[in-house]
């Protein structure tokens, strides 16, 4: 399985202004089909802090999560084979880089 590319900074930068939570994750998802996953969400008291992942690395995220369900822990390439996105309820988005 190929790894996917990384958003990078300029990337981000042009992305479009999001009014709610909604409309940017329609926008991730429809770019990123199933690589693009909802991992939870809560309040932050400035609003719902929406965390997701974009899956880089497919194998690597595949193998890590059944480590982490198996015995509780994950390496390094797990933690490489996605990357986290917030996006607040406000259509904000943040995105590690």
């Amino acid at each position: 399985m190929a790894e996917s590319k990384r958003i990078s900074r300029e990337e981000q930068a042009e992305l479009p202004l999001f009014k709610r939570h909604e409309e940017a994750r329609d926008f991730f998802e429809e770019k990123y089909g199933e690589k693009f996953v909802f991992e939870e969400s809560f309040d932050t008291g400035d609003g719902i802090c929406f965390f997701y992942r974009l899956i880089t690395n497919e194998e690597a995220y595949i193998k890590g999560a059944a480590d982490l369900n198996s015995n509780g822990s994950v390496g390094m390439e797990f933690m490489k084979s996605y990357q986290p996105i917030r996006i607040m309820e406000d259509g904000s988005v943040h995105i590690v880089h």
